[in-house]
């Protein structure tokens, strides 16, 4: 599972910084290893792993603060189409 964590956020932040040629050249490492690591043919370092997840956590607290809700989800007032269903 640890393994298949690193990819997936690695994936991740493929799509946040807007391909694998931003994240190779954000994370300073050799596009050839880059793509290893999102094949999971070698394992992702630790560092390049702490460093992806900085960056995929930074961009959830961003759209999260772009999020308009007045309360949780759970604690907001059922749709209307809830309502007239009961």
């Amino acid at each position: 599972m640890d393994r298949e964590l690193r990819i997936t956020v690695l994936r991740r932040a493929v799509d946040i910084t807007g391909g694998s040629s931003a994240l190779q050249q954000r994370l300073n490492v050799e596009p050839h290893a880059l793509e290893l690591w999102l094949a999971g043919r070698a394992t992702v370092p630790e560092w390049v792993f702490m460093l992806a997840v900085d960056l995929v956590v930074r961009d959830d607290i961003a759209r999260a603060a772009q999020d308009r809700r007045a309360a949780p989800r759970d604690e907001r007032e059922p749709p209307e189409s809830e309502i007239a269903q009961s």
